[in-house]
This record gives structure tokens, C-alpha cells and sequence, in this order.
């Protein structure tokens, strides 16, 4: 599988480096952050496995539950309409569920699952989530949740699966087991896109159209139905466009020829390894970065793109900012292998679920090690990061 293999290739520069510690406890920190308050909330899994929300501070700590020394809580997600939390759950004694929450720990409710659900992502419209967990027969399980009237149906399984939301929140498109590439829409009749490349693995969904890798390279195809190539990636790539899909971040991870961006009229090579933006309403292309990045988040706005780049000291990864045509290493820190296997070797796929950057696309929060100190750590642009506890997961809200 496509996935085994990125992991290996990233496992060597990995070691352990989880954050430690008793439960929550906000930090003073040392160093100023003269800027003002940042908006929204964060929800942490805290060193006791609970699930908390604090404001971007640290304070006004709210508790989602109490009992994570017992029950697994994992990777709770903001709904990106509302101020509702989603996250998965395994209680030895009642099964695994995907649980629901206002931000505020009120309406709790929970929704049955056969087996763990290990990922989820809502649709934009906040109605829906798409789940994915281990089927009943093997494989992987993709099912859709109606959030308001808690039901569920699995839709398709595969052995490895990858998806991503229509705009409207209608559809989803799907890259299944490396060779098929479909939309489902309410008729739950799948529809085929095109062949795809079992070298990447989220095909996107914007306003802009559909983002894939194909036999040709990486391809959007246009609300229209026609197909622009973008880039001809030689090994693997992953593939990220900013929200409205005005322009997409492609990584490259391979030896040469690496990529050759831009439309059928650009032929020029860049190396491999590297990250390069595109815009492809005109074609132009920059390298953001010229080393392998392990995963790119783009701010709310679509000006910022937060990549993590991988550091000669073996579990250390620079903070690089990409901004108006210039990058910016803000900083070092050290993440905890258990972050990297279950959430960031999936890059790309978690690149549009997972929301680290803030409402107003002015700062980011990241669990990790920061000069020798653990803990989740808001990155305020401009000022120097806070530390505001201790965690192991980290989502700030949409608003």
C-alpha cells in the first residue's frame, strides 16, 4: 500500500518525543505576546486522555469529559458552522462510538460504531461527517453520519481509503485502493471521476474543482468537467490546495526528474523533494520550499501555508511560513511519533479536517516540543509561542 510505503519513508527521521506530564495546567509563560487576544476556541486532549476546550490562551477550561483514564478519546475536530466538537471513542465496557459535544461540554451524545472510528471530517455545511474505520470483514469502512438525527449508513469500503467534501456539502469524492476515483452524491450511486495514480492519496474538493493525481500528473478538473494538468510529479506527491483552490501546494518525495509544474506549455524540471505552489488559473509556479516537507496546513484565508520540514537532527521538524512569495522558518520543535503515525503520514488528508490555524488566520496551535519544553503551543504571528498546557492533540475552532 501506498500509505505503508510514505511511512517507512518517513519513519527514519522519527523518534520518539511525546509530550509529558499530569493533566491540564496552564502555563505562564516567559515571554511576552504583546499582540491581542486571539478569537475561538481550542479543544486539547489533555496528558489524561480527556477532552477539554480553553480560549487561545489556556484559560476558561472547559471539560468534555472526565473519564480518559478508562474510555480512548482521540482527535476531537471542530464542526466548521457551529461551535460542536466530534471525536472518536472506545469504552471497554460499551464499544466504540463517534462522540458529539458543544464546545461547552453541554449536549453530549454518541453514536454507535462497529469498530474505531480513527478518522473524521465534516462537511462544510456542518450537517454531515464522514467517518472511516476498520470493516466488520477487513479493509476500511467509509460511513456518513447525519449529525442531527444521529444516523449512520456505511457507503463503500475499500483497503485503503481516502476522500474529501463537494463545497455544497452534497457529495464527497473518493480515491479508493489506488485505482478507482468517484463521486457520491445523495443517490449513493458512485460516479467515475477519471483513473487516478496510486501515488498520492486525498484527491480535494474546491470551488475551483477537483484536485487529483492522474496518469498524465496532478490534474484539476474544473466544475465544467475539463481537466488542466498542473504538475508531472515523478514518485509520490501529495496534493494541497488553498480552500478556494486558487492555488495548490504539491510535495514531491522521489528522486529525479522530481516535478514539472505549471501548464502543458511550461516543461521546466524542479528538483525533487520539495514543495511547489501553483496557481492554476495562470500556470505560475514557485518552490516554496526546496526540501521535503512532511505536511502543509493553509491558513483560513488562503495567504498563509504552515509547512513542516523535516531537520537534519533525526524527530525535529522547522516551522516554515510561505507568505506573499517568501519563506520563513519561525522555529523548531519536535513532535511525538504517535502525532506523526496517526495523523500527519496522512498528510494531506488530514491537511482539510484538521484545523490548527486560527479563525482569523493570525496564529496556529501545534502539541509539541518547543526549546526543550512539551506541551500545545499557540504560535501568535509576530510574537513569540505560548505555552498553555499540556496535550497530545490540538484543533482550533473555525470561529
Amino acid at each position: 500500500m501506498t500509505s505503508i510505503r510514505l511511512f517507512l519513508a518517513l519513519s527514519t527521521l522519527l523518534v520518539a518525543g511525546a509530550c509529558t506530564g499530569g493533566g491540564f495546567d496552564p502555563v505562564t509563560s516567559t515571554t511576552s505576546n504583546s499582540r491581542g487576544a486571539l478569537p475561538g476556541r481550542i479543544a486539547i486532549v489533555d496528558e489524561q486522555g480527556d477532552i477539554i476546550t480553553v480560549d487561545p490562551d489556556g484559560s476558561n477550561v472547559a471539560a468534555i469529559t472526565n473519564d480518559g483514564s478508562s474510555v480512548r478519546y482521540f482527535q476531537p475536530v471542530w464542526s466548521p458552522t457551529a461551535m460542536t466538537l466530534a471525536w472518536g471513542q472506545d469504552d471497554p465496557t460499551d464499544g466504540s462510538s463517534l462522540g458529539l459535544s458543544e464546545g461547552d461540554g453541554t449536549s453530549r451524545r454518541e453514536v454507535d460504531m462497529e469498530q474505531f472510528p480513527f478518522y473524521f471530517y465534516w462537511s462544510p455545511d456542518g450537517e454531515r461527517l464522514g467517518v472511516l474505520h476498520n470493516g466488520t470483514n477487513g479493509g476500511v469502512d467509509f460511513e456518513i453520519v447525519d449529525v442531527g438525527a444521529l444516523a449512520t449508513s456505511v457507503v463503500d469500503s475499500g483497503s485503503s481509503y481516502y476522500f474529501s467534501w463537494s463545497p455544497d456539502g452534497d457529495a464527497v469524492v473518493v480515491h479508493v485502493d489506488g485505482d478507482r476515483l468517484d463521486i457520491f452524491d445523495e443517490s449513493a450511486n458512485p460516479s467515475e471521476v477519471g483513473t487516478p495514480s496510486p501515488e498520492f492519496l486525498s484527491p480535494r474538493w474546491t470551488e475551483a474543482g477537483i484536485f487529483f493525481r492522474g496518469e498524465r500528473g496532478v490534474v484539476l478538473r474544473r466544475p465544467d468537467g475539463q481537466n488542466v494538468l498542473l504538475g508531472r510529479p515523478s514518485g509520490f506527491a501529495t496534493i494541497n490546495p488553498s480552500p478556494d483552490g486558487s492555488k495548490v501546494a504539491i510535495h514531491t518525495l522521489g528522486g529525479p526528474p522530481g516535478v514539472t509544474v505549471g501548464l502543458m506549455s511550461q516543461e521546466d524540471p524542479l528538483p525533487p523533494n520539495s514543495v511547489i505552489i501553483v496557481e492554476p488559473s495562470s500556470g505560475a509556479s514557485e518552490i516554496a520550499v526546496d526540501q521535503y516537507a512532511l505536511v502543509s496546513f493553509w491558513s483560513p484565508d488562503g495567504n498563509r501555508l504552515l509547512m513542516l520540514v523535516p531537520t537534519t537532527s533525526e524527530g525535529d521538524f522547522e516551522l516554515v511560513l510561505w507568505e506573499d512569495g517568501e519563506s520563513t522558518t519561525l522555529t523548531t520543535i519536535r513532535l511525538s511519533v504517535a502525532l506523526v503515525r496517526e495523523a500527519l503520514q496522512y498528510s494531506d488528508q488530514y491537511a482539510q479536517s484538521w484545523q490548527i490555524w486560527s479563525p482569523g488566520s493570525d496564529g496556529f496551535v501545534v502539541p509539541a516540543t518547543v526549546n526543550g519544553q512539551a506541551g500545545v503551543w499557540v504560535f501568535h504571528l509576530g510574537s513569540d509561542p505560548v505555552n498553555i498546557g499540556n496535550g497530545t492533540w490540538a484543533a482550533w475552532s473555525h470561529s
